[in-house]
């Protein structure tokens, strides 16, 4: 009978094509890793890798064995942090990670629920990129990830979510700026000036918010510099409802583009790891965030 170890070393192999990859992604040594693929082969009766170089090529069998395999691994990862999440019953701390287009309503919204849940709760907002976001996760170090939905089946690590409504989002640039001037504004104007961009919207690389269209593209971390760079000059992709008090104030105008219309959006979801709702501040949290998004559908 197999091992849970060489399944994992199996999965690890086959996913990051080599030994040394897959013993950095286990946090276990080369050796070790090798072993287990080399004693699960021995035990199937059969190849699961050929190495070229430095490179480890799954075999036909190893094809067709691998999607299973993942789902062992899967289930046994969910198994094993639910039973941590059973055991850590009692929270005092909640980390939540959140991306920049996320509205702080929401933020708010969660906070004042947990406060009222349980007052000596304390509750870590720390805004961070999508992939430590999922590498904290898993980690253990975050607890609820609030980050874009990229669009995949499958998240990039072994954790769930739940969807929240979309973000609309929309291209600004200064009232000063001559496209601002422009009535039948299109995307070859905007490649003439500089586009200012989030750091997590550079790494997402969805459409049209994370794309490089101008050749000039300055990558920025924090919003509030940002908008003071783009009341300079240039443009940006940014949610409608971080930049209304800008417009509203007239230092900023939203930019009406032919090609794209009003309809822009991002999805946004929390992500957890499997189990965590057992814990039932957790759980209520997933209800509270469901609880803000159906309220603005009734708005």
């Amino acid at each position: 009978m197999h091992t849970l170890e060489q399944v994992s070393a199996f999965v690890a192999v086959y996913e990051h094509g080599s030994y040394s990859s897959a013993a950095r992604e286990l946090k276990k040594s080369r050796t070790t890793v090798r072993e287990h693929v080399v004693t699960y082969e021995d035990l199937l009766g059969y190849s699961l890798f050929v190495i070229e170089g430095r490179k480890a090529i799954p075999t036909e069998k190893a094809e067709q064995l691998y999607h299973r395999a993942k789902l062992v691994e899967k289930q046994n990862r969910s198994l094993f942090v639910q039973s941590q999440a059973l055991y850590d019953s009692n929270v005092h701390t909640i980390t939540i990670y959140y991306d920049v287009i996320t509205p702080l309503s929401l933020i708010t919204h969660i906070e004042n629920h947990v406060m009222d849940y349980n007052s000596d709760i304390i509750i870590n907002w720390k805004h961070r990129t999508r992939q430590e976001a999922m590498d904290k996760l898993q980690e253990g170090e975050c607890d609820i990830a609030i980050m874009p939905y990229r669009g995949q089946l499958f998240a990039e690590k072994e954790v769930t979510w739940k969807a929240i409504k979309p973000i609309q989002v929309g291209c600004y640039a200064s009232v000063n700026s001559p496209l601002a001037l422009i009535d039948d504004l299109r995307l070859e104007n905007l490649m003439l000036e500089t586009q200012y961009v989030t750091e997590n919207f550079a790494t997402l690389k969805l459409n049209f918010a994370s794309i490089q269209v101008s050749p000039k593209m300055h990558t920025v971390s924090n919003n509030d510099l940002l908008c003071e760079l783009v009341k300079q000059h240039g443009w940006t992709i940014m949610p409608r409802h971080y930049m209304m008090p800008y417009v509203e104030r007239g230092e900023l105008i939203e930019l009406n583009l032919k090609e794209l219309g009003h309809n822009l959006s991002f999805g946004l979801n929390a992500f957890y790891c499997y189990g965590k709702p057992d814990a039932e501040v957790f759980r209520l949290i997933l209800e509270w965030i469901e609880e803000w998004t159906e309220a603005l559908e009734r708005c």
